[in-house]
């Protein structure tokens, strides 16, 4: 990149990019993050003010028009728009938008161009174009598109340089290409994808092209195009493709950036409106293509390798989703390795990498095909039983909840703690994991100490009663740490203690039911029931012990449906997420929705998926 032009563009868009910016927060004083931007307005029109008006002060030089309503004369016009330092503005045919009048008005450029022929801004549109400027109004133009490419490549480029060479047939290559012409002041020009134009040709002929740089794979840019195109012009030619639209706009950025940028603009790989003005105003900024609805894998490794302290979002949600800017918070920010047996909101433990306990005994690893492992030595003691193929690392988000994203900023895996507080989780040497508060306060584990209690159903061996998903008590927000219970018409309805301990009652008010304390501080409690055995208060119990029958009584408010038993882990009377753990010989996981999870057997197999409630059903072993 040259160091002029880009430090003359970073700092206006620097300084500039402000519409709709959302700072993320630095979570450590190594921590890279990137601050998203949106550049948007309610149509393209209003979209092209907005990017000219963040990014040109007024008295420019030139103001570049082109039609809003095809693609091929504003991206060829990129490239002499970049190199003025001019903004591309948008107009329809039957009159000069509004948010282009009030930003030629705030511009005042001392000139207008405007690209392409009649059909596409027609007379009376420049001859209303001249009120804007001191100075005159012409048009560079040609018969077709290849013509009027041609036309503003004559106004660009000397000769023995780089020249640019792009499908016109769709807009996808030559947008990637079209920022990357613009900071190289180097033409674009447009061909069909089977045969080169005669204005093309004409154009390599007279540039003399030391180099051509072919955008897109041969379904856009055939190989007897590009060898035509070396014929005429006596010129090497190299070419800028990948798999898809997404992937070529990878390759494009990969060869221009190789050293990484400040700043990355985002555009819609679906359509061209939001990011025509851009392609002029990124110049010395990389421009990547995304799904409206997700960030491709290839887009998000290559923010990654680029590292830019902004990304600029162009367009609404309708072209750049929320989900998408989700997924940028992720893709735009670099955490340190954790290290010392700590994982903190400022670390994260990267894809196939290892966070060991104190004394090196346990490690959790997040291996390479997207599981969380705990392991002593070479034995798996617990699992998150997720897979991906591109996993990235593991972290605390800022509400608290122990999250595994993948490359694009996907969430993997959860411990489903969003909204704890839970700041950092521990690699114990007895071989737990814990995610707690900064108070001490645990709010998941996988319980994998030799001391930890080990959970069995809540029903006798040979039931088969109904079970339902994980779920908080308060609406969503806090550690999952219940699950429902209920047994089958005519079964046995006695609700038992999941483990040794003693017997203790909670207090609520008017109310009360009972729990259990465990090993380690662990307790479970148990709501809803009829028959209380109050009598076991302040008693120590085994496993199986008879607690109570299934109920709907509400004690201390809430609701029931059905009979059934709602229990919950806890440390200190709160919930714990029972995300991973195991009750007799199946494992429980959270989909991060209250009440949707699934069960599996010991080999991993799902046994039970509850959608909502409780669904039958678990056989007590």
């Amino acid at each position: 990149m040259n160091g002029r032009t880009r430090s003359r563009i970073g700092a206006a868009l620097l300084a500039a990019l402000v519409v709709a910016a959302t700072l993320l927060p630095v979570q450590a004083a190594t921590a890279a993050t990137a601050t998203i931007d949106r550049l948007s307005g309610a149509d393209r029109y209003q979209t092209s003010a907005a990017i000219s008006r963040q990014t040109y002060s007024p008295g420019i030089a030139v103001a570049y028009i082109a039609g809003g309503a095809a693609f091929p004369d504003a991206l060829a016009g990129a490239a002499a728009a970049g190199m003025h330092g001019a903004p591309i503005l948008l107009t329809h045919v039957n009159g000069v938008p509004w948010p282009t009048a009030l930003e030629l008005q705030r511009l005042q450029p001392a000139r207008i161009v405007v690209l392409g022929g009649e059909g596409v801004v027609p007379e009376a549109v420049k001859t209303e174009l001249a009120q804007y400027t001191a100075g005159a109004v012409t048009r560079v133009s040609g018969a077709d598109r290849y013509e009027t490419a041609a036309a503003i490549s004559g106004a660009v480029a000397t000769t023995g340089g780089v020249v640019y060479l792009a499908s016109g047939e769709a807009f996808p290559d030559s947008l990637s290409g079209a920022t990357v012409a613009a900071r190289d002041g180097a033409p674009l020009l447009l061909t069909a994808p089977e045969y080169l134009p005669p204005a093309t040709a004409g154009a390599l002929a007279r540039l003399r092209p030391s180099r051509i740089v072919v955008l897109g794979g041969p379904s856009a840019v055939s190989g007897a195009v590009a060898d035509q195109a070396a014929a005429v012009s006596g010129a090497s030619v190299e070419r800028r493709a990948g798999s898809d639209r997404y992937t070529t706009s990878v390759a494009v950025s990969g060869a221009a950036f190789p050293t990484g940028a400040p700043t990355v603009f985002l555009a819609s790989g679906a359509d061209f409106p939001d990011a025509l003005s851009a392609a002029a105003a990124a110049r010395g900024a990389p421009l990547l293509l995304t799904n409206s609805h997700g960030l491709p894998a290839s887009v998000a490794r290559e923010i990654i390798r680029l590292a830019p302290t902004r990304v600029v979002m162009l367009g609404g949600e309708s072209a750049v989703s929320a989900a998408v800017r989700d997924q940028l918070g992720i893709v735009g920010t670099a955490l340190p390795a954790a290290t010392g047996g700590r994982l903190t909101q400022g670390s994260e433990i990267r894809a196939g990498e290892c966070l060991a306990s104190a004394d090196a005994s346990h490690r959790l690893c997040v291996d390479a095909g997207g599981n969380v492992v705990l392991r002593r030595g070479e034995t798996a003691l617990w699992s998150s039983g997720s897979a991906d193929f591109a996993p990235r690392a593991l972290r605390i988000r800022s509400d608290g909840n122990l999250v595994l994203y993948s490359v694009d900023g996907r969430q993997l895996w959860e411990a489903s703690t969003a909204g704890t507080g839970a700041t950092e989780l521990l690699v114990q040497n007895d071989g737990d994991v814990m995610l707690r508060t900064a108070s001490g306060a645990i709010r998941w584990s996988t319980m994998t100490s030799a001391s930890a209690p080990q959970w069995r159903l809540p029903y006798a061996t040979g039931q088969r009663w109904a079970a339902g998903g994980p779920h908080t008590n308060s609406g969503g927000v806090g550690a999952r740490g219940s699950l429902d219970f209920g047994p089958t018409s005519g079964g046995d309805r006695r609700v038992l203690a999941i483990a040794d301990g003693t017997v203790y009652r909670v207090q609520c008010g008017s109310g009360s039911y009972l729990g259990v304390n465990h090993a380690n501080g662990w307790q479970s409690t148990y709501y809803h029931l009829v028959n209380y055995q109050d009598q076991l208060v302040g008693q120590h119990v085994t496993a199986g012990t008879y607690l109570g029958d299934v109920g709907r009584t509400v004690p201390c408010g809430g609701g029931a449906t059905f009979d059934h038993v709602h229990l919950t882990i806890r440390r200190s009377g709160e919930p714990v997420s029972v995300e991973g753990m195991r009750f007799g010989g199946y494992t429980v996981r959270s989909t991060g929705r209250d009440y949707w999870g699934v069960w599996t057997d010991a080999a991993g197999n799902r046994v039970l998926t509850s959608s909502g409630g409780a669904y039958c059903c678990l056989a007590a072993q």
